[in-house]
């Protein structure tokens, strides 16, 4: 199979895209306000902290399953056999336990410039969102790059646990609003 760095541009522009149109809707919607708190739960920030938890949680599994299956950790047999569809299937839950708090931020919150923490967690927010969608598409682009898919993989573990830093451990550490 023969590679180009060039089929890398359909993802790279879609992730993009994805980005800056969830930052360009955050930023001009009007936020309602509005919180709703989940069930066993006392504020929307605490389950917000705890679904953005166990999403850092299934995306740190996701690269260590994409490290196991690349033979960079783990034992040297072959991956099993299960692995790959199993990855994705993290993945998928893990961006659907991601949803409710992204919608939450988007529709409740809005882009707010005031602090500046909370600037830079909307913007990793939306860089993460984008880079899932490269990710994603890079999965299913035939003639990437080798190193496409593991360098796609860690920057959206990396941006995953910052979004988390900058929100669910402020709540936890009670220094943030």
């Amino acid at each position: 199979m023969t590679t180009r760095p060039a089929a890398l541009a359909v993802p790279i522009g879609a992730g993009a895209a994805t980005a800056l149109a969830l930052g360009f809707y955050s930023s001009i919607h009007d936020p309602t306000g509005r919180d709703f708190v989940l069930t066993g739960f006392d504020s929307a920030a605490s389950w917000k902290s705890a679904l953005a938890s166990i999403t850092v949680f299934l995306f740190l599994m996701q690269v260590s399953l994409g490290l196991r299956m690349t033979g960079r950790v783990g034992p040297r047999r072959p991956t099993p056999p299960w692995a790959p569809d199993f990855h994705r299937l993290v993945g998928t839950v893990a961006f659907g336990v991601s949803l409710p708090v992204v919608f939450h931020c988007v529709w409740s919150l809005g882009y707010q410039a005031g602090e500046s923490r909370i600037s830079v967690h909307a913007i990793l927010g939306c860089i993460a969102y984008g880079m899932y969608v490269a990710k994603v598409i890079a999965a299913r682009t035939d003639d990437r790059p080798q190193w496409a898919l593991p360098v796609a993989g860690s920057l959206l573990g990396i941006l995953m646990l910052a979004v988390w830093w900058t929100s669910a451990l402020v709540h936890y550490a009670g220094t943030g609003s």
